[in-house]
Parts: structure tokens; C-alpha cells; sequence
């Protein structure tokens, strides 16, 4: 517990940041009148049997200042054909994109729906088709229960804890660790305000984190904490946060461990300390970059690698997982040469896909190869034979080793190898044959996202 006179301090820090967080009155009435036009638009546009209804952060009053982006579903009634729905809700948001005289993007959740960019009002409207329904057993697809969720939280939230979510969301960005995308693995907008509904305010929602242990099973419906193992072998994951609209659905299921466990360390520093310098990070500038990188080389004696390669324009949701995939394959190569990885950081940046590995130096001329139980005949004669140019073989325990002269001698030369294409690293959209390396070098064009990820990998409260 943080103790009368924390919760005092932290009760002060809130109020303070919310006054740069919480968009003003005079942005809440913009973005009212902004939705009331496009609502009218869209009215002109749509038959009346198809019901247009406002969702997302925007509708719940969680949106931080500057992020009034707004969601539109339009509510087709539950017998109209997957067909249909997509075509004719992709024409009626074109036809709003053509109305408002702006430009628009095709976007892929379940199905397509459509983002308007409204360049005068500064903001991007997603058009989004789904099958109105009652309840979760009418759902036809994943978003048909998005105006659910904003029910269930309009329903049930104050203001205050609107607030408070408002504070959570800043908080997360700020550690990078907030967003739904494959890519981050960090907490959606949704997840966090059923976790400040929960517990109640964001100071015991922090209290609550700082001492969380896993298997944790939270259900929002009725503010309960469940503990049923059958949940977690059901969704195969030991955070569970149940959706009050959807039992069948654990909202959490996105966030990563590492996610979680950076958020847990951030609740017991506050809890410990509260200070406004946790929500605010650290002080950033350009010219540091730089300086950082080269002293992270220097003082440590690590190598830092960069493998660059060009990613087809696609969307993320689509490279992203495939570039997580491809580095984690390359981890797991110069592992087998025995080298140590310490850090491994799949980015993309622009057009480029990039791996980057921060290792320790290291020069090998031989390495140790572990074989099977030396019990095991066929194994174990295979082996051998399949190594008779080693220098020799040694036992440990029930196992044969083989000491053979190392194929590279630094990671260096096997990553540039894999640049030559002389090893395979490529998936379907992918590939690293012809890459760029960079050995203790970044290039100009990627400082500031070498520097990016890595202070996200290394900075912690």
C-alpha cells in the first residue's frame, strides 16, 4: 500500500499531468462538432436501415489531447451476406472520402474497412461494416463486438476513471508499451480501461500490479479476481483479462510478457515512489543519439550488427511478424556456432527491414559441438561419423562432444555470409540474401531508430 501521505503525492501528480494529457473544452467541442458533420455525412450517404454508431476512445471519453481519431461502425442488419457488408461498406466510405473531398486508404482488420484522412479537421475517420448484434453469440465477426465494448464502458465509468485511463495510456506510451500492434505486443485501449474499471482508479490498479503473481485471471464483469486453471490451459496464457461482453475472449491475449513485466517494474516504482518523472521518461534529444550509441560500444566492449534489407510495401501486420520470425531464426544460427546473443531487435524503418544483434566480442578458431547419449549407438556412430574432421572427441556425462575448427570466427563473418546469400534467411515476403550489413557502424538514415529500440530493450525505471 503506497500509505496516506503517497497517495496524497500521487493524487497531486495525476491532477498535473492530466492538465497535459486531457484534451481541453474547446478540443472536446471541436471533436463533437467534427463528429456530428461526419455523422451527418455519413447519414446522407448510408440507407436508414444501417445504423451509424460512434466507437473507439473518442465515444468512451478515454482519448488523450491531440488523438481525436474517430470510429465509425455502420450496422448492417445480422442477415445481410459477409459479401455485401464488405462491399457495400467499403462504397459508403469512399463515398464519404469523395464528400469530404479526401483522400482514403483500404485497412485490413477481420475484413476491409476504410480510413478517411479529413486533412481540415486534422483527424483520420475509420468506416467500419459490421452485423448490428445483442450480444457476443450473434457475432459474425471480431468487430461486430466493438460497439459492445463502448456500451459496457459508458455504462459503468466515471469520469474520474475516464481520467485515469487517460493517465494509464500516457503512461504506457511513454514506456513503449501501449498499442495493439503485433509489433508491440503492448496494452490496447480497451484492455486498459477494463483494468482501471477493475480495480477502480489507476492508484490501485499500480498498488494491484506491483504485486502481481502469475497465473492471474481477472474478470471485469464483476470486478473479480478467478482462479480456474481450466482458463489459462483455454487461452494458453497466464495473464488472463476476461471481456465482460465476450467470455470467450481474453482481452490480454496481445500483450507480451515483456509488456507486462515492464508495466508490473513501472507500478512498484511508483507504488515505492510516485513521481511525475516515471509518466514523462526521459529528457530527449536528437543530438544524443549519437553520443549514446557510441559510448553503449565503447563502455560495454559490445559488437553491434545491423542486417538491412528492403520490405515490400505492405502493411505491418503482415512483415512485421515475419521479420520477429527471421531474427529469431538468426538468433538461433549464431547460437549454433557458439556465440551468445544479448540483444536481438527485429525493426522496420521506412522501406527497410532490420535485424540487430548486440553481442559480446568474441573470436573463436574451434567450438564444442554437443552430441547425443553416447548409449544411444546409432546416434552417437552418426555423429562421429558426420564430424570426422574434428580434432578429437571428449564425454560429459553420457554425452559425445566434437572439437572442431570453428566455421567463422566472429559473428561478423557468418553475418556476412548471410548477406552473400551463401545462408538462407528469408520468408515469403522477406529476404536477406543481398543485405546491407553494418558492423559497429549505424547509418545515418537509422540512428534514431537503432537508438529507439534499444532504449526500449535497455531502459527500465
Amino acid at each position: 500500500m503506497m500509505g496516506a501521505s503517497k497517495d496524497k503525492k500521487a493524487t497531486a501528480i495525476f491532477k498535473r499531468i492530466l492538465k497535459d494529457i486531457k484534451p481541453t473544452k474547446v478540443e472536446i467541442e471541436a471533436t463533437t462538432a467534427n463528429v456530428n458533420r461526419l455523422t451527418a455525412a455519413l447519414k446522407r450517404i448510408v440507407p436508414k436501415n444501417i445504423e451509424i454508431r460512434v466507437a473507439g476512445s473518442v465515444a468512451r471519453g478515454t482519448n488523450l489531447k491531440g488523438d481525436a481519431d474517430i470510429d465509425f461502425f455502420l450496422l448492417f442488419e445480422k442477415g445481410t451476406s459477409r459479401e455485401k457488408l464488405v462491399e457495400h461498406g467499403l462504397s459508403y466510405g469512399k463515398a464519404l472520402a469523395k464528400a469530404e473531398k479526401s483522400r482514403f486508404e483500404i485497412k485490413y482488420a477481420e475484413h476491409p474497412y476504410v480510413r478517411v484522412y479529413v486533412e481540415d479537421m486534422g483527424i483520420k475517420a475509420d468506416i467500419v461494416p459490421a452485423w448490428k448484434i445483442k450480444s457476443a453469440d450473434e457475432m459474425g465477426t471480431m468487430v461486430d463486438r466493438t460497439p459492445l465494448h463502448t456500451e459496457f464502458i459508458n455504462g459503468r465509468m466515471s469520469d474520474r476513471q475516464r481520467d485515469d485511463v487517460r493517465l494509464l495510456k500516457f503512461l504506457l506510451k511513454k514506456h513503449n508499451i501501449y498499442g495493439a500492434e503485433v509489433k508491440v505486443g503492448g496494452f490496447p485501449g480497451y484492455l486498459c480501461e477494463l483494468l482501471v474499471y477493475h480495480y477502480g482508479s489507476l492508484a490501485k490498479l499500480l498498488e494491484a500490479a506491483a504485486s502481481y503473481k502469475l497465473p492471474l485471471i481477472l474478470d471485469p464483469s464483476d470486478r473479480a479476481n478467478v482462479e480456474d486453471p481450466k482458463i489459462t490451459k483455454k487461452f494458453n496464457s497466464d495473464f488472463v483479462v476476461l471481456d465482460p461482453v465476450d467470455v470467450n475472449r481474453n482481452v490480454a491475449a496481445g500483450l507480451s510478457v515483456e509488456s507486462l513485466g515492464r508495466f508490473v517494474i513501472l507500478a512498484r516504482e511508483f507504488v515505492k515512489r510516485p513521481s511525475a518523472g516515471l509518466f514523462y521518461g526521459e529528457k530527449f534529444s536528437h543530438d544524443d543519439v549519437p553520443k549514446y550509441l557510441a559510448s553503449l560500444m565503447k563502455d560495454t566492449g559490445l559488437d553491434i550488427y545491423l542486417l538491412v534489407t528492403k520490405v515490400p510495401d505492405e502493411s505491418e501486420d503482415t512483415t512485421w511478424p515475419q521479420l520477429r520470425k527471421l531474427s529469431e531464426i538468426l538468433e538461433g544460427q549464431i547460437a549454433r556456432y557458439g556465440y551468445e546473443v544479448y540483444i536481438s531487435m527485429p525493426y522496420i524503418s521506412g522501406k527497410n527491414g532490420v535485424i540487430g544483434i548486440v553481442a559480446p566480442k568474441s573470436w573463436k578458431t574451434s567450438r564444442l559441438l554437443k552430441g547425443p547419449d553416447i548409449f544411444i549407438r546409432n546416434a552417437s556412430d552418426s555423429f562421429i561419423g558426420k564430424h570426422k574432421g574434428a580434432f578429437g572427441f571428449a564425454i560429459r556425462g553420457r554425452s559425445v562432444l566434437a572439437l572442431e575448427k570453428g566455421r567463422y570466427p566472429t559473428i561478423g563473418h557468418m553475418l556476412e555470409d548471410l548477406a552473400k546469400g551463401r545462408i538462407p534467411l528469408k520468408s515469403k515476403h522477406i529476404d536477406f540474401k543481398g543485405a546491407r550489413l553494418y558492423a559497429n557502424e549505424v547509418p545515418k538514415e537509422l540512428m534514431h531508430s537503432t537508438y529507439y529500440e534499444l532504449k526500449k530493450r535497455l531502459s527500465l525505471p
